[in-house]
C-alpha cells in the first residue's frame, strides 16, 4: 500500500508542496518546529511535513484544516474556471483545452491532498476531546470529524478516486 500512496502522491505532485507550505506556514505561526521540511520523500510521510505535535487544540485544528480548506478552495477554483470559459462563453479552441486539462490536473492533485497525516488527526482528535473545552468541543467538532475520516481516506489511496470523480461532477456543474 505504501508503494501505492508515494506513486499518487508523487503523480499529484503539486498538491503535495502547496499542502506542505501551507501545513509549514502553521507551524511557524504557532511556533512548533519543523524537523524536516522535505516534501516529497519516498516514505508513508510524502507530502507531509515533520514536525511536533501542535500543543493547543485551535493549533491542531488549525493544522489540519488550513491546508484542507486551502487546497479544497484553489482545486474548486482550477475547476470551475475553465469549466466557466468553456460552457457558457462557447470558446473551446485547443489552447483552452490543454489549459483546461493541465488546470484539473492541478485541481484533482489538490483535491487528492487536502487531508491531514493520520497521526497528525489523532493529535487533533485527542487535543480537542481531551484538553479542550466544551466550546472548542462543539465547534471544532463537524470539521474535525470530516478530517478525521479523510486522513484515513488518503492513508489507503480513496482520496485520488474520490478526487477525480469530485473533478468530474464540478465539470458536470
Amino acid at each position: 500500500m505504501t508503494g501505492l500512496y508515494i506513486l499518487i502522491k508523487y503523480l499529484t505532485f503539486p498538491g503535495c508542496l502547496i499542502r506542505g507550505f501551507w501545513q509549514q506556514v502553521v507551524c511557524r505561526i504557532c511556533k512548533v518546529p519543523v524537523e524536516d521540511n522535505r516534501y516529497l520523500r519516498k516514505d508513508e510521510t510524502c507530502g507531509h511535513i515533520e514536525h511536533e505535535f501542535m500543543p493547543k487544540a485551535t493549533g491542531a485544528f488549525a493544522f489540519c484544516f488550513v491546508p484542507a480548506f486551502m487546497c479544497s478552495f484553489l482545486a474548486s477554483a482550477l475547476c470551475l474556471i475553465p469549466s466557466f470559459v468553456t460552457i457558457y462563453l462557447g470558446i473551446g479552441d485547443l489552447y483552452l483545452k490543454i489549459a483546461s486539462a493541465v488546470s484539473y490536473w492541478f485541481a484533482i492533485s489538490l483535491f487528492v491532498n487536502c487531508y491531514p497525516m493520520i497521526e497528525d488527526a489523532m493529535n487533533m482528535m485527542n487535543k480537542i476531546y481531551k484538553h479542550g473545552n466544551i466550546l472548542q468541543k462543539i465547534i471544532y467538532a463537524p470539521g474535525a470529524a470530516i478530517l478525521y475520516v479523510g486522513a484515513y481516506l488518503e492513508r489507503y489511496c480513496i482520496t485520488f478516486i474520490l478526487a477525480i470523480a469530485l473533478t468530474v461532477v464540478l465539470l458536470i456543474a
